[in-house]
């Protein structure tokens, strides 16, 4: 299991026994926020972005949207490739990743 989520895991369950005793919240309410919880991170999505793997992603998101979160400008020279596969320009925005895709950001500069 991944060490963030067992963290995470650890101090929700301690806030929800706290939350037990204070309110005198049933048990059943417990488990439908930590099944709230655990639906809301299994959401989230594993990238490799230049080789280095992320999980603080959401499922669903973009190109752009990858690009928007690492304030990173689709630049002229940019091409972005999806496992191993380079995308056009015009699809940044349309271009749906998934989970474990591993991204490349290849900045491509003329010279001589």
């Amino acid at each position: 299991m991944h060490e963030h989520f067992n963290n995470n895991k650890n101090v929700l369950i301690i806030e929800l026994k706290n939350m037990l005793l204070y309110y005198k919240l049933s048990d059943c309410f417990i488990f439908l926020i930590l099944e709230y919880w655990l639906v809301d991170y299994n959401k989230s999505m594993f990238l490799k972005v230049d080789g280095t793997l992320s999980d603080e992603y959401q499922e669903g998101i973009t190109i752009q949207d990858l690009l928007d979160m690492k304030d990173i400008e689709a630049v002229p020279w940019l091409v972005i490739s999806v496992n191993g596969v380079f995308i056009k320009r015009d699809l940044f925005k349309s271009h749906i990743l998934n989970d474990k895709d591993e991204i490349e950001l290849i900045y491509v500069r003329g010279g001589g």
